[in-house]
């Protein structure tokens, strides 16, 4: 299997991060960009983009 970017999400949203974690979602990794910005790498799942879309809804 060939991995792209396309079937990963970045977070840099600390709420966010908490809410995909409340869910039981787990996260690949967390790392320190190069803005020196921590994120949290996860899998794209249909899970992951619900919880976004509620999400960004919740923040307007």
């Amino acid at each position: 299997m060939e991995y792209n970017k396309n079937m990963l999400f970045f977070c840099y949203d600390f709420a966010l991060k908490n809410k995909l974690k409340a869910n039981g979602t787990k996260f690949i990794t967390t790392a320190v960009s190069n803005d020196e910005r921590r994120f949290w790498l996860f899998w794209r799942t249909e899970e992951v983009i619900q919880v976004i879309q509620q999400h960004a809804k919740q923040v307007g």
